[in-house]
Protein backbone atom coordinates (compact mmCIF):
# COMPACT_ATOMS: atom_id res chain seq x y z
CA UNK A 1 0.00 0.00 0.00
CA UNK A 2 1.03 3.18 -0.86
CA UNK A 3 1.20 6.55 0.82
CA UNK A 4 -1.67 7.61 -1.16
CA UNK A 5 -3.82 4.65 -0.23
CA UNK A 6 -3.01 4.88 3.50
CA UNK A 7 -4.39 8.42 3.40
CA UNK A 8 -7.34 7.40 1.95
CA UNK A 9 -7.80 4.11 3.75
CA UNK A 10 -7.18 6.11 6.95
CA UNK A 11 -10.09 8.54 6.68
CA UNK A 12 -12.28 5.37 5.50
CA UNK A 13 -11.90 3.59 8.46
CA UNK A 14 -12.41 6.93 10.41
CA UNK A 15 -15.60 7.91 8.85
CA UNK A 16 -17.16 4.15 9.71
CA UNK A 17 -16.28 4.88 13.10
CA UNK A 18 -12.91 3.26 13.98
CA UNK A 19 -10.76 4.44 16.45
CA UNK A 20 -8.17 6.89 15.45
CA UNK A 21 -5.41 4.94 17.82
CA UNK A 22 -6.35 1.79 15.86
CA UNK A 23 -5.95 3.01 12.63
CA UNK A 24 -2.54 5.32 13.06
CA UNK A 25 -1.22 1.56 14.58
CA UNK A 26 -2.05 -0.39 11.67
CA UNK A 27 -0.61 1.98 9.37
CA UNK A 28 2.42 2.70 11.43
CA UNK A 29 1.53 6.60 11.51
CA UNK A 30 1.34 8.83 14.12
CA UNK A 31 -1.67 10.73 15.38
CA UNK A 32 -0.13 13.95 14.09
CA UNK A 33 -0.21 12.63 10.48
CA UNK A 34 -3.54 11.10 11.04
CA UNK A 35 -5.04 14.76 12.11
CA UNK A 36 -3.17 16.63 9.34
CA UNK A 37 -4.95 14.94 6.45
CA UNK A 38 -8.43 15.38 8.55
CA UNK A 39 -7.65 18.58 8.54
CA UNK A 40 -7.01 18.48 4.64
CA UNK A 41 -9.87 16.32 3.70
CA UNK A 42 -12.93 18.67 6.18
CA UNK A 43 -11.04 21.81 4.28
CA UNK A 44 -11.83 20.15 0.74
CA UNK A 45 -14.51 18.09 1.00
CA UNK A 46 -15.60 18.64 -2.62
CA UNK A 47 -11.62 17.76 -3.88
CA UNK A 48 -11.35 14.16 -4.74
CA UNK A 49 -7.39 14.92 -5.27
CA UNK A 50 -7.14 16.02 -1.34
CA UNK A 51 -4.73 13.38 -0.29
CA UNK A 52 -2.28 14.27 -3.04
CA UNK A 53 1.02 16.22 -1.74
CA UNK A 54 1.21 20.25 -2.86
CA UNK A 55 3.79 21.72 -4.14
CA UNK A 56 6.69 22.78 -1.72
CA UNK A 57 7.97 25.46 -3.65
CA UNK A 58 7.65 29.27 -2.54
CA UNK A 59 4.95 30.83 -3.23
CA UNK A 60 6.45 33.98 -3.45
CA UNK A 61 9.98 35.69 -4.00
CA UNK A 62 10.44 38.31 -1.55
CA UNK A 63 13.74 39.63 -2.64
CA UNK A 64 12.16 39.69 -6.41
CA UNK A 65 12.53 42.86 -8.08
CA UNK A 66 9.62 45.19 -8.02
CA UNK A 67 7.54 44.76 -11.81
CA UNK A 68 8.03 48.48 -12.28
CA UNK A 69 11.59 48.61 -12.40
CA UNK A 70 12.00 45.14 -14.75
CA UNK A 71 9.47 46.48 -17.21
CA UNK A 72 12.17 50.05 -17.61
CA UNK A 73 15.01 47.44 -17.60
CA UNK A 74 13.39 45.69 -20.61
CA UNK A 75 11.89 48.97 -21.75
CA UNK A 76 15.35 50.61 -22.06
CA UNK A 77 17.38 47.46 -23.36
CA UNK A 78 14.75 47.30 -26.30
CA UNK A 79 15.01 51.05 -27.03
CA UNK A 80 19.26 50.46 -27.29
CA UNK A 81 18.67 47.80 -29.05
CA UNK A 82 17.07 49.64 -31.81
CA UNK A 83 19.86 52.31 -31.95
CA UNK A 84 22.25 51.92 -34.62
CA UNK A 85 25.95 50.85 -33.09
CA UNK A 86 24.73 51.33 -29.31
CA UNK A 87 25.99 49.50 -26.67
CA UNK A 88 23.14 47.71 -25.28
CA UNK A 89 24.61 45.80 -21.52
CA UNK A 90 23.79 46.15 -17.96
CA UNK A 91 26.15 49.23 -18.10
CA UNK A 92 24.60 51.25 -20.96
CA UNK A 93 21.59 50.62 -19.44
CA UNK A 94 22.66 52.13 -16.15
CA UNK A 95 23.96 54.82 -18.09
CA UNK A 96 20.46 55.57 -19.91
CA UNK A 97 18.45 55.20 -16.34
CA UNK A 98 20.77 57.96 -15.40
CA UNK A 99 19.86 60.11 -18.16
CA UNK A 100 16.26 59.56 -17.73
CA UNK A 101 16.30 61.12 -14.11
CA UNK A 102 15.57 57.51 -12.77
CA UNK A 103 17.63 55.70 -9.57
CA UNK A 104 19.63 52.76 -11.92
CA UNK A 105 19.51 49.70 -10.05
CA UNK A 106 22.72 47.86 -9.37
CA UNK A 107 24.41 46.23 -12.38
CA UNK A 108 23.89 42.67 -10.59
CA UNK A 109 19.55 43.16 -10.36
CA UNK A 110 20.28 44.30 -14.38
CA UNK A 111 21.93 40.81 -15.76
CA UNK A 112 19.38 38.93 -13.83
CA UNK A 113 16.74 40.80 -15.48
CA UNK A 114 18.78 40.69 -18.45
CA UNK A 115 19.47 36.74 -18.29
CA UNK A 116 16.38 36.25 -17.07
CA UNK A 117 13.85 37.25 -20.49
CA UNK A 118 17.08 35.37 -22.48
CA UNK A 119 18.67 38.58 -23.70
CA UNK A 120 22.05 37.54 -23.14
CA UNK A 121 23.93 37.90 -26.18
CA UNK A 122 27.44 36.42 -26.87
CA UNK A 123 29.70 38.13 -29.40
CA UNK A 124 32.58 36.77 -31.72
CA UNK A 125 35.71 36.69 -30.84
CA UNK A 126 37.68 38.40 -32.51
CA UNK A 127 41.58 36.69 -33.32
CA UNK A 128 44.19 38.42 -31.27
CA UNK A 129 47.59 39.44 -33.60
CA UNK A 130 50.18 37.78 -31.39
CA UNK A 131 53.27 39.63 -33.26
CA UNK A 132 51.96 43.25 -31.88
CA UNK A 133 54.68 44.22 -29.05
CA UNK A 134 53.38 45.11 -25.84
CA UNK A 135 55.59 47.58 -24.48
CA UNK A 136 54.11 48.82 -21.15
CA UNK A 137 52.34 47.76 -18.43
CA UNK A 138 51.16 50.87 -16.90
CA UNK A 139 49.65 52.83 -19.79
CA UNK A 140 47.49 55.72 -20.11
CA UNK A 141 45.74 55.51 -23.50
CA UNK A 142 44.64 59.08 -24.94
CA UNK A 143 42.83 60.43 -28.02
CA UNK A 144 41.26 63.62 -29.27
CA UNK A 145 37.54 63.64 -29.89
CA UNK A 146 36.07 66.17 -32.50
CA UNK A 147 35.36 68.47 -33.55
CA UNK A 148 31.84 68.73 -31.81
CA UNK A 149 29.84 71.79 -31.55
CA UNK A 150 27.04 73.67 -29.18
CA UNK A 151 24.24 75.32 -30.75
CA UNK A 152 24.90 78.83 -30.21
CA UNK A 153 28.24 78.54 -28.73
CA UNK A 154 30.65 77.20 -31.26
CA UNK A 155 32.93 74.61 -31.55
CA UNK A 156 35.10 72.36 -28.92
CA UNK A 157 37.12 69.08 -28.74
CA UNK A 158 37.29 66.80 -25.82
CA UNK A 159 40.92 65.16 -24.78
CA UNK A 160 39.64 61.76 -23.50
CA UNK A 161 42.55 59.47 -21.12
CA UNK A 162 41.94 56.27 -19.67
CA UNK A 163 44.27 53.77 -17.33
CA UNK A 164 44.46 50.29 -19.25
CA UNK A 165 44.99 48.87 -15.85
CA UNK A 166 42.00 49.91 -13.50
CA UNK A 167 40.01 51.81 -16.37
CA UNK A 168 39.70 55.27 -14.56
CA UNK A 169 39.13 57.59 -17.68
CA UNK A 170 39.18 61.54 -17.81
CA UNK A 171 37.62 63.49 -20.35
CA UNK A 172 38.27 67.34 -20.89
CA UNK A 173 36.69 69.63 -22.74
CA UNK A 174 39.03 72.11 -24.57
CA UNK A 175 38.01 74.90 -27.28
CA UNK A 176 40.85 74.59 -29.74
CA UNK A 177 43.15 71.32 -31.04
CA UNK A 178 46.35 72.92 -29.72
CA UNK A 179 49.23 70.76 -27.60
CA UNK A 180 49.45 73.28 -24.91
CA UNK A 181 46.06 72.67 -24.03
CA UNK A 182 46.41 68.81 -24.52
CA UNK A 183 49.44 69.64 -22.20
CA UNK A 184 47.35 71.04 -19.37
CA UNK A 185 44.53 68.74 -19.34
CA UNK A 186 47.05 65.46 -19.09
CA UNK A 187 48.76 67.42 -16.35
CA UNK A 188 45.09 68.06 -14.60
CA UNK A 189 44.78 63.93 -14.75
CA UNK A 190 47.97 62.94 -14.13
CA UNK A 191 47.83 65.22 -10.65
CA UNK A 192 44.55 63.21 -9.48
CA UNK A 193 45.24 60.19 -10.63
CA UNK A 194 49.53 59.54 -11.04
CA UNK A 195 52.01 59.25 -13.21
CA UNK A 196 52.10 56.28 -15.29
CA UNK A 197 55.15 54.41 -17.45
CA UNK A 198 53.91 55.27 -21.12
CA UNK A 199 51.09 57.57 -22.61
CA UNK A 200 49.92 55.70 -25.69
CA UNK A 201 48.48 58.14 -28.52
CA UNK A 202 47.65 58.37 -32.10
CA UNK A 203 49.64 59.83 -35.13
CA UNK A 204 47.66 63.37 -34.25
CA UNK A 205 49.89 66.62 -35.33
CA UNK A 206 48.85 67.95 -32.19
CA UNK A 207 50.28 65.11 -30.41
CA UNK A 208 53.69 64.83 -31.67
CA UNK A 209 54.77 67.91 -32.87
CA UNK A 210 54.97 69.46 -36.55
CA UNK A 211 54.68 67.93 -40.00
CA UNK A 212 57.52 70.78 -40.90
CA UNK A 213 60.23 69.93 -38.24
CA UNK A 214 59.12 66.02 -37.35
CA UNK A 215 62.02 65.61 -35.46
CA UNK A 216 61.44 68.94 -33.01
CA UNK A 217 58.89 66.98 -30.84
CA UNK A 218 55.75 69.11 -29.19
CA UNK A 219 54.89 70.29 -26.45
CA UNK A 220 53.19 66.82 -25.64
CA UNK A 221 56.10 64.66 -25.67
CA UNK A 222 58.09 66.71 -24.50
CA UNK A 223 56.32 67.31 -21.03
CA UNK A 224 55.57 63.41 -21.27
CA UNK A 225 59.52 62.86 -20.94
CA UNK A 226 59.84 65.33 -18.57
CA UNK A 227 58.07 63.23 -16.09
CA UNK A 228 59.74 60.45 -17.34
CA UNK A 229 56.95 58.81 -19.43
CA UNK A 230 57.35 57.42 -22.26
CA UNK A 231 55.30 58.51 -25.36
CA UNK A 232 54.08 55.67 -27.85
CA UNK A 233 52.51 56.04 -30.97
CA UNK A 234 50.10 53.27 -32.67
CA UNK A 235 50.75 52.14 -36.01
CA UNK A 236 49.30 54.72 -38.58
CA UNK A 237 46.12 54.30 -39.57
CA UNK A 238 45.07 51.51 -37.16
CA UNK A 239 43.10 53.39 -34.08
CA UNK A 240 42.24 49.79 -33.12
CA UNK A 241 45.63 49.54 -31.61
CA UNK A 242 44.36 52.04 -28.61
CA UNK A 243 41.07 49.95 -28.49
CA UNK A 244 40.28 50.71 -25.20
CA UNK A 245 40.08 54.21 -25.24
CA UNK A 246 38.84 53.68 -28.56
CA UNK A 247 36.00 51.70 -26.70
CA UNK A 248 35.64 54.42 -24.13
CA UNK A 249 35.18 57.13 -26.54
CA UNK A 250 32.29 54.86 -27.94
CA UNK A 251 30.67 55.53 -24.36
CA UNK A 252 31.00 58.81 -24.19
CA UNK A 253 30.05 59.98 -27.55
CA UNK A 254 26.68 57.73 -27.35
CA UNK A 255 26.24 57.99 -23.61
CA UNK A 256 27.44 61.87 -23.54
CA UNK A 257 27.79 64.12 -25.66
CA UNK A 258 24.81 62.97 -28.06
CA UNK A 259 22.49 62.19 -24.65
CA UNK A 260 22.84 65.73 -23.54
CA UNK A 261 22.21 69.39 -25.02
CA UNK A 262 24.76 71.86 -23.52
CA UNK A 263 23.99 75.64 -22.93
CA UNK A 264 27.21 76.54 -23.31
CA UNK A 265 30.63 75.50 -23.03
CA UNK A 266 30.69 76.33 -18.98
CA UNK A 267 28.15 73.78 -18.73
CA UNK A 268 29.98 71.17 -20.87
CA UNK A 269 33.29 71.55 -18.52
CA UNK A 270 30.69 71.07 -15.06
CA UNK A 271 28.77 67.68 -17.05
CA UNK A 272 32.11 66.33 -18.15
CA UNK A 273 33.14 66.20 -14.36
CA UNK A 274 30.27 64.89 -13.60
CA UNK A 275 30.41 62.00 -16.25
CA UNK A 276 34.11 61.23 -15.16
CA UNK A 277 32.44 60.59 -11.41
CA UNK A 278 29.60 59.08 -12.61
CA UNK A 279 31.86 56.48 -14.90
CA UNK A 280 34.97 55.99 -11.96
CA UNK A 281 32.33 54.91 -9.75
CA UNK A 282 29.96 53.37 -11.15
CA UNK A 283 30.92 51.32 -14.52
CA UNK A 284 32.20 47.87 -13.17
CA UNK A 285 34.40 45.68 -16.02
CA UNK A 286 34.48 41.88 -16.20
CA UNK A 287 38.25 42.40 -16.24
CA UNK A 288 38.44 43.49 -13.11
CA UNK A 289 36.16 40.92 -11.72
CA UNK A 290 32.97 43.15 -11.70
CA UNK A 291 35.05 46.26 -9.85
CA UNK A 292 34.62 49.76 -10.51
CA UNK A 293 37.62 51.69 -11.33
CA UNK A 294 37.66 53.44 -8.31
CA UNK A 295 37.84 50.52 -6.36
CA UNK A 296 40.38 48.63 -8.35
CA UNK A 297 42.75 52.01 -8.15
CA UNK A 298 42.03 52.40 -4.01
CA UNK A 299 44.35 48.67 -4.21
CA UNK A 300 47.19 50.51 -5.94
CA UNK A 301 50.25 50.75 -3.86
CA UNK A 302 52.71 51.56 -6.13
CA UNK A 303 51.41 54.54 -7.49
CA UNK A 304 53.79 57.83 -8.83
CA UNK A 305 52.40 61.45 -7.77
CA UNK A 306 53.00 64.27 -9.90
CA UNK A 307 52.78 67.70 -8.01
CA UNK A 308 51.16 69.23 -10.72
CA UNK A 309 53.06 71.45 -12.10
CA UNK A 310 53.68 72.39 -15.39
CA UNK A 311 57.03 73.85 -16.98
CA UNK A 312 56.37 77.06 -19.17
CA UNK A 313 55.04 75.17 -22.20
CA UNK A 314 57.01 77.08 -24.88
CA UNK A 315 60.30 76.12 -23.47
CA UNK A 316 59.81 72.55 -22.16
CA UNK A 317 63.79 71.59 -22.92
CA UNK A 318 63.98 67.95 -24.71
CA UNK A 319 67.05 66.33 -22.69
CA UNK A 320 66.20 62.56 -22.28
CA UNK A 321 64.39 59.84 -22.93
CA UNK A 322 63.06 57.73 -25.60
CA UNK A 323 59.54 58.25 -27.95
CA UNK A 324 58.38 54.85 -29.25
CA UNK A 325 56.72 54.54 -32.58
CA UNK A 326 55.14 51.50 -33.18
CA UNK A 327 55.23 50.56 -37.06
CA UNK A 328 53.94 47.94 -39.60
CA UNK A 329 56.40 47.05 -42.79
CA UNK A 330 54.18 46.14 -45.77
CA UNK A 331 56.02 45.25 -49.00
CA UNK A 332 57.46 48.08 -49.35
CA UNK A 333 60.16 47.71 -46.89
CA UNK A 334 59.79 51.07 -45.56
CA UNK A 335 59.46 52.11 -42.19
CA UNK A 336 57.16 55.22 -41.79
CA UNK A 337 57.45 57.44 -38.98
CA UNK A 338 55.62 60.66 -39.61
CA UNK A 339 56.90 62.63 -42.56
CA UNK A 340 60.15 60.45 -43.05
CA UNK A 341 60.99 56.55 -43.86
CA UNK A 342 63.92 54.37 -43.89
CA UNK A 343 64.27 51.07 -46.01
CA UNK A 344 64.21 47.81 -43.50
CA UNK A 345 65.78 44.31 -44.21
CA UNK A 346 63.21 41.80 -46.60
CA UNK A 347 63.20 39.93 -43.45
CA UNK A 348 60.96 42.22 -41.67
CA UNK A 349 57.91 42.63 -43.95
CA UNK A 350 54.49 41.68 -42.71
CA UNK A 351 55.63 42.48 -39.31
CA UNK A 352 55.22 44.73 -36.45
CA UNK A 353 58.47 46.24 -35.45
CA UNK A 354 59.35 49.06 -32.76
CA UNK A 355 60.87 52.00 -33.83
CA UNK A 356 62.90 53.91 -30.92
CA UNK A 357 63.37 57.71 -31.38
CA UNK A 358 66.75 57.77 -28.15
CA UNK A 359 67.13 61.42 -27.61
CA UNK A 360 70.67 60.40 -25.57
CA UNK A 361 72.19 58.46 -28.58
CA UNK A 362 70.51 60.61 -31.25
CA UNK A 363 69.52 57.46 -32.82
CA UNK A 364 67.16 55.48 -34.19
CA UNK A 365 66.75 51.63 -33.04
CA UNK A 366 64.30 49.30 -34.55
CA UNK A 367 63.62 46.56 -32.81
CA UNK A 368 61.57 43.49 -33.51
CA UNK A 369 60.25 41.01 -30.41
CA UNK A 370 62.87 43.29 -28.24
CA UNK A 371 66.26 42.16 -30.71
CA UNK A 372 67.89 44.93 -32.46
CA UNK A 373 67.68 45.03 -36.33
CA UNK A 374 68.80 48.57 -37.45
CA UNK A 375 70.50 51.29 -35.88
CA UNK A 376 70.21 54.39 -38.20
CA UNK A 377 71.83 58.12 -36.84
CA UNK A 378 68.48 60.02 -36.16
CA UNK A 379 69.92 63.80 -34.52
CA UNK A 380 67.41 66.00 -33.06
CA UNK A 381 67.24 69.57 -31.55
CA UNK A 382 67.76 68.68 -27.69
CA UNK A 383 68.51 71.19 -25.00
CA UNK A 384 71.68 70.10 -23.39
Amino acid sequence: MDEYEKRKVALTRYQSGEKISSIVSSLGRTRQWFYNWLKRFESRVDDYSWYIDESRAPKSKPFKICNDTEQQILDIRSWLDAQHYAQTGAIAIQYEFRNRKLIPPPIWTINRVISRNGLNKIPPKAKRSHDYPELFLSTHQMDLVGPRYIKGDGRFYSINIIDIETHTCFTKPIRIKSSDEIVMAIAEFWHEFGLPDALQMDNELAFRGSNRYPRSFGSVVRFALSQGVAPVFIPIKEPWRNGIIEKFNDTYIKRFMKAKAFMNFEDLINESKEFNEFHNSHHRYSSQCQRTPNEVSKQDKFKIYYNGKVPELKKIPLETGVVYFIRFIRSDLKLKLIMESFGVDELLKYSYVVAEVNIDTQSLIVRQNNEIKLIIPYLTPVDW
